[in-house]
Parts: C-alpha cells; structure tokens; sequence
C-alpha cells in the first residue's frame, strides 16, 4: 500500500544541535580536535576596553572558515547558509534562536581593526605551530610552488598610467606657460589623420608598464601554459612533504621574480620554525635560476630542481658548438676549445662571466663554422654557474626522485584550493584583501588536515584499538596453549588439524597476524612475547 505523510510542525522540537552532525564529519572533528580560544588573544589589542560589546571574533572566524571549507564565496550567502544549516550554527557557537550576523560585519572589520593589523596573519601561523605541536609536520623536506589566479577584474578595466606632471616652476609662471602653449593655433591633421591615429591608438599594446586596472591596480597581465592572457595574482605555497601542510602562503604580482622571491621568504618562514632541520627543497623547472639556487644553498638547504642545459639546447639548434665541448682552466682561469685554442676571460656581462678567443686564432680554424658565426667564439658562464653544477649532480638521486614525487602533492592543495575553497577567481580587490584570502584559504587547508590526523590519533581511538588488541591476545594464548598442550600429548597430526574447532584455529591466524604485522598496536608497544 503506497503510504502517504501529513506534515504537521509540532510546537517544540526536543534535540541536541550536535546529533544532527553525522559522526566523521569535517565541522565535528575540527570542533574537536581545533582551539580557537588563540583568536580572542591574537585580536584583544583590536578592541577597546569600554563600549557596547562586539560580534564575537571566535564566531565570525568560524563563519569564515565554514566559507573555505565548503566554497561559499558571498559573504551575503555565508550569513543565509549559517542561518538555515543547524551543522554550521552548532559549529560557529550560535543555537536555534541566535541570531545570525548581518554581512557587513565582515567587510566593516576587514576595512576598520583587522586592515593591516597583521590578524590573518597571526590566525595562520598559530595554526602551523598547532600541526606542528601534534607532530603531523616533519620540517626535513619542503616544497615551493607558485599558481596564478585570475583577478576580480576584466580586461576593459585596462588604462593607460597617466604620467605624473612634475612642476618645476613656480605655479604663476607655469600657468603663463600654458596659456602661452594653448594660444598657438593648431595645425590641421591630414584627411582622416584623427582616424588613423585613434586607430593606431587602440591597436597600441595593453602592458603592464603602459596600463593598470582600475577595478584591482594591484593585478597585472599574465599567462600560463594552458591558461588565456588576462589579469592575474599569483598565489605561492611553502608545503611540508611529509604531510602536505602548508608552512607558507602568500600573495604578489604574476611574474617568475615574485615566484622565486616569495619562494625564499616561505623558505625564510619554515626555517624560522625548524632551523637547520629543513634538508631539502622541491621545485619545477620555473626555477633554474643561477641566483636562486645559489640563494638556496647559502641556506644549507639542497634544492632539487629539474634542469635542462638549454644554452647546449640552443647551441645544437643553431649548429655550433655547445658550451660542453671547452674545458675550463682554473688555473689561468680561462677555457680551451677543441682545437686547443685560449678563450681569455674579457670581463662580466651582466651576470655572466665572458671568456672570448682572439679573432685571429678563430679566423685561421679550420673549424671555425662549425664553431661560431662571429669573427670570434665567446663562452659565457653565469657568475653563480657553481650552484647550477651541484644541483645537476642532485638530479638521478634517491632523494630527488622521492621529492620530486612528493612535490606534486603542492598541485594537489592548489586544485583542492581552487576547485573546493574558492580560489579559483579571487573575490576580492587589492593587495591587502588578496592577501587575507590566500591566508584563509590555507588555514583552511591546514585545518582540515590537522583535524584529521588528531582524529587518526585520538586517545578514545587508541583505547578502543587496545580493547582489540587485547581480546586478540588472549585468543592467541588460549590457542597457542591448547596447541601446546596437542603437541605434548603427540595427537596432533596433519590429519587432526581439520578437525581443530574453527574458532581455535582463527584465533591463531588473528594472534599471529597481531603479533607479526607490527610491534606498535594503536600507540602500545608489544612486550613479553
């Protein structure tokens, strides 16, 4: 019979609020394994001592982060969402008859007592200290990795940077000036000249040194391979390989300078928490660069970086030489080519050191088109050339193939930060903003890691696995016992071993499997065996 139901709404509900969550769920573990209380000391000096008392800065933390972890980009929607889901308003601190804060609270504290205070800052770093504390971050093995996100603005916000006009007259006798400059008649444009030069005009290049967004002036151009030419933040992390916490974020322009400057900050940052501990650095191949690898170093750190001698790539596309072929003198620091030839060093350029041969040994070679195009062959080497040696000889190691494995998991936290957390497009304008929501978004992140390895680990869990662990001990000495006491007897043969109860018989596979399979059982180490 098909079964119908009347609603009717009874007048009182009786529940708790927390029931309602399912057990495993993502708010309940970080409600029980994540202290906030650090958010009231990290925001007291915001808050005057006198006056009507605040929305609580816990709550709307919370609020915040419940955004992250489930993508609500809108603060508007965040405040319905909190209102109508009971799993957010247990979470936040807020029961049935709370009422919920007006979505301006947060962009009236974000532009009043949190706009450069440093609180995002604070709120992300008492975090790391957190995973660190419970032993998930190991600080041996690092990672550095950067992203581009597209900007909150369009292309059609683009401007040309109005030159500043610098006045170095005074005000009366400038003004002469002008009128004297505006006084002159204007000489007539050639027949559709106005139309060629705005023509010319649009078809000038949109640059980063020529515009500027008006929407978002601290965007610029960019493009990556497999995304579209448009305007941009670059996002870059700082992660622990061992467990893909995030040590290190941060917000800047889109450019490989900010990649590698940013890069050495985050490593500055991790080191601040582990000292010498941090051993090595993974990155991809946007970061050959001579300088930051030498940087790298200076910090005792080893970085394994992918390299392609592309001077050997481009030599052998153009049909000379590569630079392999000469062979370096340190003694009269120079280098001899393959016909036995001195190239003298002549001096830097730029950051390269030069070391050219006489035109009048490379113009009596018989090898010289083979050699080069010029009247003479000019080997360059960067000044740091040093540290691109070294960190080519890391390259076919075990510890570089183990962190180039594990430096991918840094793409991952990028795809789950723009694919699940809203980074995708940044929701806000400006450097500061931007900046508070690279903050969060791995707060977030790292939340969600540190909630689930507490619960992994959890002393109810431990003690619930020691109840097993016990019962298995049992059965496997009660077992073991019996067999013992067959074998004295010399009944037990081949042909009795079926005919052992099934129970006698699985409690020895359970016990052997127990005991063999590790001598750590939920924190308790075996003992007595």
């Amino acid at each position: 019979m098909q079964g119908s139901k009347r609603t009717e709404e009874p007048a009182f509900y009786y529940f708790r609020m927390h029931m309602l969550v399912p057990e495993g769920h993502i708010l309940k573990l970080v409600d029980k394994h994540v202290d906030f209380s650090f958010v009231r000391e990290k925001t007291a000096h915001l808050y005057s001592e006198i006056g009507r008392p605040s929305v609580d800065p816990v709550l709307m933390v919370k609020m915040l982060l419940v955004g992250y972890l489930f993508g609500i980009t809108s603060e508007r929607r965040l405040c319905e969402e909190v209102g109508m889901h009971v799993g957010y308003r247990w979470f936040v601190g807020l029961n049935m008859e709370d009422k919920v804060p007006n979505h301006s609270t947060f962009s009236k504290n974000r532009h009043g007592r949190f706009r450069e205070s440093g609180v995002w800052e604070e709120i992300f770093e008492e975090v790391v200290k957190q995973c660190i504390a419970a032993g998930l971050v190991s600080g041996v093995n690092l990672s550095a990795d950067g992203t581009y996100v597209k900007a909150n603005a369009s292309m059609e916000s683009m401007k040309p940077i109005k030159d500043a006009i610098i006045v170095e007259i005074t005000p009366k006798k400038y003004l002469r000036q002008v009128e004297l400059e505006n006084s002159e008649p204007a000489k007539p444009p050639a027949d559709g000249g106005d139309k060629k030069t705005e023509k010319k005009e649009e078809q000038k290049k949109v640059s980063n040194e020529t515009h500027r967004s008006r929407t978002d002036p601290d965007a610029r151009l960019g493009k990556k391979p497999g995304s579209p030419y448009g305007l941009y933040h670059e996002v870059n992390y700082v992660m622990d390989n061992a467990s893909g916490v995030i040590l290190d974020a941060q917000a800047g322009p889109p450019s490989p300078n900010t990649e590698m400057k940013q890069a050495l900050d985050g490593l500055d940052h991790a080191m601040s928490h582990f000292g010498r501990m941090v051993e090595t650095l993974g990155l991809d191949g946007n970061y050959r660069d001579a300088d930051f690898l030498a940087a790298v170093m200076k910090r005792g750190v080893t970085p394994h970086v992918p390299l392609r001698d592309m001077l050997h790539l481009n030599a052998k596309s153009r049909g000379v030489y590569p630079r392999d072929l000469f062979t370096y003198d340190p003694a009269n620091d120079c280098y001899i080519c393959p016909e036995g030839k001195t190239l003298k060093y002549r001096g830097l350029s730029g950051r390269q050191r030069a070391y050219r041969a006489s035109s009048k040994d490379c113009g009596v070679c018989p090898m010289k088109t083979a050699c080069t195009r010029d009247k003479s062959r000019t080997v360059s080497i960067h000044i740091n050339n040093a540290a691109l040696v070294k960190t080519k000889k890391t390259m076919g190691t075990k510890a570089y193939k183990i962190s180039q494995k594990r430096r991918k998991r840094i793409e991952a936290l990028f795809g789950e930060g723009k694919g699940q957390m809203g980074l995708g497009r940044m929701k806000f304008r400006g450097r500061g903003t931007v900046e508070e929501q690279v903050k969060l978004t791995a707060t977030a992140q790292n939340i969600k890691r540190l909630a689930k390895h507490l619960e992994r680990f959890a002393p109810e869990s431990a003690v619930s696995n020691r109840i097993i662990f016990q019962k298995c001990e049992k059965a496997f000495l009660k077992a073991f016992s019996r067999l013992k006491n067959l074998i004295k007897s010399e009944k037990c043969s081949a042909s009795s071993i079926p005919r052992m109860p099934s129970v006698v018989i699985a409690a020895i596979i359970t016990g052997c499997y127990a005991y063999f399979s590790t001598a750590s059982f939920a924190g308790m180490t075996v003992v007595g065996w």
